[in-house]
């Protein structure tokens, strides 16, 4: 019994981190969509805000796709004008690791637990 939940865990290992980028971007879509963008301060990871630069292009793309999310499409384009295609385009990679990753596992020979 032992060796069975060994042989599991590291199947279960080894599929986590062959869709390790996928569950990162749907853990922060995720984030995105469960946060308030009307407050008035978010945290925030821009090196360029936290070094104390007024402006970065970048700024305002999580708020754009959070305000997507609760359906506010004139916010999120005021917040960036880039926010409904960036929202595409990481929809549309977590599609594509996940379906490359789905078939590269088929391909795979099957794990005999027994």
């Amino acid at each position: 019994m032992g060796r069975l939940k060994i042989k599991s865990l590291k199947y279960a290992k080894k599929v986590l981190l062959k869709n390790s980028e996928a569950i990162i971007w749907i853990f922060g879509l995720s984030y995105l969509a469960l946060i308030n963008p009307y407050s008035p301060k978010q945290l925030t990871v821009c090196p360029l805000d936290l070094a104390g630069f007024e402006h970065c292009p970048g700024c305002g793309l999580g708020r754009s796709i959070s305000f997507i999310f609760h359906g506010d499409v004139t916010n999120s384009i005021a917040s960036h004008p880039l926010g409904i295609l960036a929202l595409v385009l990481l929809s549309y990679r977590i599609v594509t690791l996940i379906i490359k990753n789905y078939k590269a596992s088929k391909t795979l020979p099957e794990v005999n637990y027994g």
